[in-house]
This record gives C-alpha cells, structure tokens and sequence, in this order.
C-alpha cells in the first residue's frame, strides 16, 4: 500500500505547477442528470458532456434513458488533507432492480474545494457481468466532459492527467486537454 500511495505522490509531484491561481472553482449541475459543469470565475471551463452510466448485468445503464435512476441526491461539507469543501452526491439504482431485496446501487459524487473539484464513483453493492468486451473499454463514466474542437477555437490552456492501465498507478499521461487528447 505504501508503495502505491508513493508511486501517485511521485507522480502527481512531478506534474508542471497548476496554471490556476484565481478565484473559486464551482460544479453547477448541467443540463443532464447527474452530470456537471465546471466553473473557474464563473466561465465555463468544462462543459458536461452527457449523464452518468454504468455497466451492470451485461446491459448499458444510463440516466439519459432512464435505465439508471436516480435514488436520491444529498448535499454535505467537510474538512479532508486536501482543504473545506462542499460534496454533492448521486444514488442511482438500475430501474429494473428497484423492488430487488438487494439492488444495484451506485453513486457518483462531487466534492468543491477553493481551487479544484475531485470526482467519485463509488459501487455500493458490486456489480456483476461489466465486461464489455473491449480491453479497452469503460465500465462506466462520469463525469464525461466535452473537448474543445481546437486550441485555435478555445485559447483556454487545460492540462489533464489520467490513470493507466491494470492498477490505478501504474501508469499516467498528462497533456493539454484538446482534441486530439481523446486519442
């Protein structure tokens, strides 16, 4: 565990200096359930792309088409290593395991820091049949922001880093969020 937790210090560590030193960021919720914008003194930075998903039972389940429906929401606030913040959070249930002993439940959640936003997805219950038959292929996604078309179109310099392979850790890419990013 140690060495884990030291290997994504390591990285994290070595990422450029954060370009943002402004005023608050701020999550506001988008147009789709359960999805989310994000605001840096209030401009749009990263606009929602579409609603939560997640793979369960060999099926797709969606809050866009209803197969992922929304439990309940709560707001809460705390004090972690990273700073106060304000977390919003999402229990979603596959609608047709809603009278199920024990149904599927999933949560997505938000958590609103002064300078940054960290995103959650957490399992609740497992989850079973998610392969998707691609080894590259998601089990589930949120949040999903869009890419600008081009940095000629949006000058806003962004900056991304992902998690790679097998292990969360044992590989990353940081980049310029564009386009060409996606790939």
């Amino acid at each position: 565990e140690v060495l884990l937790e030291e290997s994504v210090a390591d990285m994290i560590a070595a990422l450029p200096p954060l370009a943002y030193t402004g005023p608050a960021v701020e999550a506001r919720h988008a147009h789709a359930v359960g999805s989310v914008d994000i605001f840096i003194a209030g401009a749009l930075w990263f606009p929602a792309a579409g609603a939560a998903w997640v793979r369960h039972r060999g099926r797709k389940l969606s809050a866009a088409d209803g197969s992922l429906s929304l439990v309940n929401s709560r707001n809460s606030s705390g004090i972690d290593s990273y700073g106060s913040y304000f977390r919003t959070a999402w229990r979603w249930a596959d609608r047709d395991e809603a009278n199920a002993t024990a149904p599927f439940a999933f949560e997505t959640a938000v958590r609103r820091y002064e300078s940054h936003v960290a995103f959650e997805q957490t399992f609740l219950s497992g989850a079973s049949a998610t392969a998707t038959g691609d080894k590259d292929g998601l089990v589930s996604g949120y949040p999903s922001f869009r890419l600008p078309a081009s940095a000629a179109t949006d000058p806003v310099r962004r900056g991304y880093l992902s998690y790679q392979g097998q292990m969360v850790g044992a590989g990353y890419k940081t980049g310029e969020w564009e386009a060409s990013a996606a790939e």
